[in-house]
Parts: structure tokens; C-alpha cells; sequence
């Protein structure tokens, strides 16, 4: 952009504030940089009091929970508490940043609200982190996900809390960081800490650096702090704030204060020795007349937890309270900033099986959209997707575990198909047991010659089957429940030894190769100690 500076304005500033005419350029073009931001901060406000009636709106739209719940159902299977409370808490927070800034007929002489800062506990891969991101698209708020481990408290090496707020300032619109602050400042923002529970204290004494310095850091990001748009310690940031005391502006208009930020914590709450299931199931199984870990009498009424079978359940995560995760080692205070706390379930197979099925974004879509981009269309078998679902489970990684699954099987159709003559692929339960060997079989190549094709690429060394060796193979792989393709790698997992043994040309592979386990090791042990004697007998 090109700015025309007017020679009466540029003399009346060398004149009135007795400066070079390089000076009075530097201030001019400061100052017009600063008008016109403000310029358009003005603009946006006044078209904003204006909406809906015409014009640009600057505030974001607001969501009934009902509409936030709806919006997650597409996109989150199951975790109907979680999805509920995070519905209340992010229509209620976004509500009342809306009414004071608009200035509501109750709203005048309030200057704070009591934000629904949740915690929610529960196993890795059931949608905590998720549900937040589909949230932030359905708000189009800037939204940050971080994970607890990569922060430190402020004062000792890797990224202070105060620096999540730096990053999602970045998220934010705006062509200057000061428009980007200024945006979360109107309209509000969303940062979810995952992890939490890595910062817990171990201990019940004692002062943690890493652990409850981090989350002091954090209780005061979510209590009211204002924070530097730029990180204070960089030397950028020095500069600047030295250019702005001498041209009078305030420390202010470069901060940021976190009132408008909804904070979301959330961890698995496992460990090694006593996790919070672990804390709740004894809570819960303490009876009438006992004493808990503190010394005080336990007074349960009729309906108390104390009397239910414990073994109905599952999961403890719904029953957590506030003193469970002060045991676990989060800080009284932080989990009293945190009023809203829910919890998410483990995924069953049942669940793996519609979040395949039902989701928006499902994975099994995913892959057929990237199929489709070579011409290719590919489809999933019932049996198939259950296969799948029952892997997952087993892995107890919750919906993570499907990508890594699907993988698997389709790693080599990835590779093999596209640019291929083939259209189509059926994915069944069988093609999941054996996906290697089905996919050779559809593009007519043997497992054996494709094994010896793989090698002399790595290796430079042909292997040939012998009839006998062939079948042993197949009756192995029969026997083993495997493909032959893995029986190969596993009964000629010793055969790299032949590279360096100097082999070239062809090996013939036979059937008392594979009988013997060691064959290969043992062949390199005696090639070795020729190969020593040799050079020793020449030295000599």
C-alpha cells in the first residue's frame, strides 16, 4: 500500500516537536498505521450493533445446547453426559460474552460472569479432544488443542502456560496481532488442555516444578490474567515495548486477558500405581462407620454408593467427585475453578462399529473418497467392519486404534491398485485376515515369487522355491492361521544373512532350510569363522 504524507503535516511535526524530517516520516507512518486499525475496529463494532439488519457481523453466531448436542451427535458416538455438559457449558459461555458486550437489559452493571470451565476425565481415543475440535468448527471460535506435557511453568526452559494464550491468539482473524487479540477479546475463544493428569502431584508434600507449578500456571490463566501478546522474553518483544513508551501507548493495547477464554481440561487419569478408577472404586466401597484415608467417619444414608455392587460397573469415571481428583493430585483450587466435570466411557465394539458407520466424517468414507481419486470404488462387508471393531477393542485405544486396523489391511492395496487395470474392491472379513495374499491373488502374482521380488530389491540376491519348500510354507501358514505371505517373512526372517555372506545369482530355498530355525544363523557362524581363519592364515 502506498501512503502520501502531506508536506504542511510533516512540516507541522518537525516544527512542534523540533525533529529531523526522517524522524517526523517514522512517526507519521506509526500513527497511520495505528489509525487505520482503528479505523477498522470502529467499523466492525458499529456494523456488529447493527446486525442483523444489514451489514457485516463481527459477533459469532450463538448455539442453544440442544443445536451444540445435535451438531457433536454427527461427529461423536456415544458420551451422551460428556457431549451434554460441554453443549451447556460452551451456549452459556458464549451467551454472556454476547450480552455484555451488546449490553443486555440485566447486563449493565455486570462486569464479570462465572465461566463453565469443565474437567473431564476418562480413556484415551473416546472423544474428548474430538468433540472439542467439531465444536469449535460448529462456533467458528478460535479454538486451541494443546497437550499438558509440552509446558512448563513460567520461569523454566519449554513453553510457559501464558504461551497457549500466545497461540491462540495466531488462530485468530486479523492482518495484525493486535486485530487477532482483539477479535478473542469481543467474541471469545476455547482452549482445551489435554493431559492433565500428567501434571498431577505424586505426592502429598512437597513443591512439583513440573507438576503443580504448571498447574498454578494454568489456575491463574483461567481465574483473570492479562497476558502479553508477545512473549516478554523474546527480543522483538523488548524492542517493541521500548518504541512504545516512547511514543506514550499503553501496555495494555499489547495484552490480552483471558476472561473471555473457555478453558477445557481433560486426561485418562491413569497411572502406574493408584488411577483415579482406583480412588472412586475405594471411595465408593468404604461402608457406613468407617473411617476414610483423612480419619473422618464415613456417614452414608440410604441411597449411598457404599451399598451398591460394585462389580455392575464397568467404568468410575461418573462417579468422580471433587475429592477424587484432589487425591489424585490435581490442586483444590484448580478443580474449583473447574465447576462443570464429566467424563467419557471406554468404546465398545458395538460403539467402534457405528463411529465406522454413522459419523459425518467416517473413516470408512475417507478411505473410499481417497479410492474414488484414482478411479477406484471400494466397499466394506458387515463382517468386515466387525473384524475391525473387535481388533480395536482389544488394543484399548479407543477410536485411534480403527486407523491403525484399517491400515493394516489396506497398506498394500494403497500401493498395488492405484494406476492398475482393477476397479473395484470388495473389503470382506476374509480379505482382512488375509489381505497380502487376497490382493496377489487378484493380480494373479504368487506370494513366493512376490517374497523373491522383495528381496532382490533389498538384497540383490534371487530366491527360488523348490515344489517341497513351497508346500511346507503353505502347510505352516495353514497350521499358523497366517498368511503365506507372513509365513515367508517369518520362516526367512535369517535370510539378509546371505548379503553378507557375498551370495549372488540365485539360492535355492529348500524344505530342510525351513525346518530348521537357525539355518540361516547357523550358515553365517561357520561362513564367519572360515571368512576369520582365512585372514588370519594370510596374515600369518
Amino acid at each position: 500500500m502506498r501512503v502520501t504524507i502531506p508536506r504542511e503535516t510533516l512540516e507541522k511535526i518537525k516544527r512542534d516537536y523540533n525533529v529531523s524530517e526522517e524522524k517526523a516520516t517514522r512517526l507519521y507512518l506509526n500513527a497511520f498505521d495505528e489509525a487505520e486499525s482503528h479505523f477498522w475496529t470502529v467499523i466492525e463494532e458499529r456494523m456488529s450493533e447493527e446486525a442483523p439488519s444489514g451489514g457485516k457481523q463481527s459477533g459469532i453466531r450463538l448455539y442453544t445446547p440442544r443445536e451444540i448436542k445435535a451438531y457433536l451427535d454427527k461427529y461423536v458416538i456415544g458420551q451422551e453426559e460428556y457431549k451434554k455438559r460441554l453443549a451447556i457449558a460452551a451456549a452459556f459461555h458464549f451467551a454472556m460474552i454476547k450480552q455484555m458486550r451488546e449490553g443486555g437489559k440485566d447486563s449493565s452493571s455486570l462486569k464479570r460472569f462465572r465461566k463453565k470451565n469443565t474437567l473431564i476425565a476418562g480413556p484415551s481415543g473416546s472423544g474428548k479432544t474430538y468433540a472439542v475440535e467439531v465444536l469449535g468448527d460448529l462456533l467458528e471460535v478460535p479454538t486451541l488443542v494443546v497437550d499438558a506435557t509440552d509446558y512448563t511453568e513460567a520461569g523454566y526452559v519449554g513453553k510457559s502456560a501464558d504461551d497457549m494464550v500466545r497461540e491462540l491468539i495466531e488462530m485468530a482473524p486479523g492482518s495484525s496481532k493486535q486485530e487477532q487479540a482483539d477479535f478473542i477479546s469481543r467474541n471469545g475463544a476455547i482452549i482445551f488442555i489435554d493431559e492433565l493428569d500428567k501434571k498431577a502431584r505424586e505426592g502429598s508434600v512437597g513443591h512439583d516444578i513440573s507438576r503443580e507449578g504448571f498447574q498454578r500456571a494454568i489456575l491463574k490463566l483461567i481465574e483473570r490474567k492479562v497476558v502479553s501478546i508477545e512473549n516478554p522474553m523474546s527480543p522483538g518483544a523488548q524492542i517493541q515495548d521500548l518504541m512504545d513508551r516512547q511514543r506514550g501507548k499503553k501496555k495494555q493495547d499489547n495484552t490480552l486477558s483471558t476472561e473471555k477464554i473457555l478453558f477445557i481440561l481433560g486426561g485418562s487419569f491413569q497411572r502406574s500405581n493408584e488411577n483415579l478408577e482406583q480412588i472412586i472404586k475405594k471411595r465408593m466401597s468404604r461402608k457406613a462407620g468407617s473411617m476414610d484415608d483423612q480419619g473422618n467417619l464415613v456417614i452414608s444414608g440410604f441411597n449411598d454408593s457404599a451399598n451398591r455392587d460394585l462389580t455392575d460397573y464397568k467404568s468410575y469415571y461418573p462417579f468422580a467427585e471433587e475429592d477424587d481428583f484432589i487425591k489424585y493430585g490435581l490442586i483444590p483450587e484448580l478443580v474449583g475453578r473447574t465447576p462443570i466435570r464429566s467424563y467419557v466411557n471406554h468404546l465398545s465394539k458395538n460403539d467402534l462399529i457405528r463411529i465406522m458407520n454413522d459419523t459425518e466424517d467416517s473413516l470408512l468414507k475417507q478411505y473410499q473418497t481417497e479410492f474414488q481419486s484414482f478411479g477406484l470404488d471400494l466397499q466394506f462387508s458387515d463382517d468386515a467392519i466387525e473384524w475391525i471393531a473387535e481388533k480395536a477393542e482389544k488394543q484399548k485405544t479407543g477410536a485411534r486404534a480403527l486407523i491403525g486396523a484399517w491400515e493394516d489391511v489396506l497398506t498394500d492395496f494403497q500401493y498395488e491398485l492405484p494406476g492398475s487395470t482393477h476397479r473395484s474392491v470388495l473389503v470382506s472379513k476374509e480379505v482382512c485376515e488375509q489381505p497380502k495374499d487376497y490382493l496377489l491373488k487378484i493380480l494373479s502374482r504368487s506370494p513366493f515369487d512376490d517374497f523373491s521380488d522383495g528381496f532382490y530389491n533389498e538384497f540383490g540376491l534371487n530366491l527360488e522355491f523348490d515344489s517341497e519348500a513351497q508346500d511346507y510354507v503353505r502347510e505352516y501358514a495353514k497350521s499358523g492361521h497366517i498368511q503365506v505371505s507372513e509365513a515367508l517373512k517369518i520362516l526367512l526372517s535369517g535370510a539378509s544373512a546371505l548379503n553378507y555372506m557375498g551370495y549372488k545369482g540365485v539360492f535355492q530355498i529348500t524344505k530342510p532350510m525351513l525346518e530348521e530355525p537357525k539355518y540361516f544363523d547357523n550358515m553365517y557362524v561357520e561362513w564367519h569363522k572360515r571368512h576369520v581363519s582365512l585372514r588370519e592364515g594370510g596374515v600369518s
